[in-house]
């Protein structure tokens, strides 16, 4: 069990080290300002822009610190109950691995993952987004106090219901 948490949490953690900057780029995209051109319906992103948009290099890790906390721990959730759920469902035991799992057990285990999954994803992602488009920028730990304040613990969960459907869909599959 040790394995499956630390190569889940590790693998979690590198990937939004990885991937955050790029995340962080298509959500200005998406939410930034920039304006549509009415005649052809088009966004227009100038270089002045984009220099608005990261005048510092430490614009590019902003809302980072939730995901890497979260989505290491996300993925050691995952990776630990997608295996045990698919020796349970296999074997019946938890700690004995299947030898020729269905495609149907491998994805109820990998459902099961993705549910168990959303008590870390809802909160991380909500608290990522939010701080990815705070103006002026915020941290995620000021992101979080805020949410937490303004509705307690609950608030951290605003959408989970989409996530965990999302998620058990999704590692499902």
């Amino acid at each position: 069990m040790s394995a499956d948490f630390w190569a889940g949490y590790i693998s979690g953690a590198v990937g939004i080290v990885i991937g955050n900057p790029l995340d962080l780029i298509k959500t200005r995209i998406q939410a930034g300002p920039s304006h549509l051109d009415s005649a052809s319906n088009t966004q227009h992103i100038t270089p002045t822009h984009w220099s608005r948009q990261f005048e510092r290099w430490s614009a590019l890790v902003r809302g980072a610190a939730a995901p890497i906390l979260g989505y290491g721990a996300l993925n050691a959730l995952l990776f630990m109950t997608y295996n045990r759920s698919l020796a349970l469902l296999n074997t019946g035991d938890m700690n004995e691995w299947p030898e020729n799992p269905t495609a149907g057990t491998i994805w109820a285990a990998g459902a099961l993952g993705g549910l168990a999954s959303f008590v870390v994803s809802a909160p991380t992602e909500l608290v990522k987004c939010r701080a990815q488009v705070s103006d002026p920028p915020k941290s995620s730990w000021l992101v979080t106090k805020e949410i937490w304040q303004a509705r307690g613990p609950r608030g951290l969960y605003l959408g989970g219901g989409i996530t965990s459907v999302r998620d058990a869909v999704g590692y499902g599959f």
